[in-house]
């Protein structure tokens, strides 16, 4: 089964990278409504029910038509993900644009470092790479590695073709910190909590886990975090936005401390989520509730 998820990478990258642009969403669409309609239920059940705790009045006509649209983009991030190489100076200064911008050269200007913690909404692997465009050899990037060797190769090689330092989530606090130090910018997801000791928030009126690792970075560099997040716009260019800087409160137990900023992560998503539920690809249950599609 590896090797065949193996070679099916290969080939997307390769289509992507051989077929015009517009041919190459147009494909995403078709497999994304493939996706929602006959490949994933499962999947497709878990979005539906995310998005019935983010719209609880809505019509069950108006989550499948918004689920479906995740489906969508999440399968134009992956043909742009495997055309990254393409992705040069001239294409960021036509397709991409900033929001906010000066509230990561602030915290560059203070010398600790820049730690920008995002969210799997719409093409966040863009966001990086565009940081590494706007400020050349500083920015990386905390991800996940693959347990198949030459999959975890084809992905850093992607990532890597647009200057982006990945780090490994495993050895994550011993390099995020050494970054810091050296007043890189570091970017990591604050969304999913994998180890199940993350800390809990209040997401859209109810109880989940979010990682404390971001805060925690914060914490130790004496320093904020910047909720970033990347949107898409309907003629598939993007504008990175980020939010003011998330500053540790003064009073309270580390742990206490931790709480407040992810807590303040949560509603800083919140707000883009509603606006952009068809940008939100979670295709897991954020809150364990059933749910028929």
């Amino acid at each position: 089964m590896i090797w065949i998820r193996f070679f099916l990478f290969h080939l997307l990258l390769f289509a992507c990278n051989l077929l015009p642009a517009r041919f190459n969403y147009w494909i995403a669409l078709r497999l994304g409504d493939l996706g929602f309609f006959l490949l994933d239920r499962q999947g497709r059940a878990a979005v539906m029910s995310n998005l019935s705790h983010v719209f609880p009045d809505a019509t069950r006509q108006r989550i499948r038509y918004e689920t479906r649209w995740v489906f969508r983009n999440f399968s134009k991030y992956l043909t742009e993900f495997f055309r990254f190489r393409q992705f040069d100076r001239e294409f960021f200064g036509r397709h991409v644009s900033y929001r906010g911008l000066e509230h990561v050269q602030g915290m560059l200007d203070n010398g600790k470092g820049c730690l920008i913690t995002s969210a799997h909404i719409s093409n966040w692997e863009l966001g990086g790479a565009g940081m590494a465009n706007e400020f050349p050899g500083r920015v990386n990037v905390v991800a996940a590695m693959h347990a198949n060797l030459q999959i975890n190769r084809l992905f850093l090689r992607e990532r890597e073709s647009r200057g982006v330092r990945v780090l490994d989530m495993e050895k994550a606090p011993r390099q995020v910190i050494r970054a810091l130090k050296e007043n890189e910018i570091v970017c990591i997801l604050g969304d999913r909590d994998p180890t199940g000791q993350g800390v809990e928030v209040s997401f859209f009126g109810k109880t989940c886990r979010f990682p404390q690792g971001p805060a925690r970075f914060a914490l130790q560099m004496g320093t904020g975090m910047i909720p970033g997040f990347v949107l898409r716009r309907t003629n598939d260019s993007f504008v990175v936005c980020f939010h003011p800087p998330i500053h540790p409160p003064e009073d309270g137990t580390k742990d206490e401390k931790v709480k407040v900023m992810m807590q303040q992560f949560a509603n800083q998503m919140e707000s883009v989520i509603r606006e952009h539920p068809e940008e939100w690809g979670v295709f897991y249950r954020v809150w364990e509730e059933a749910w028929t599609s």
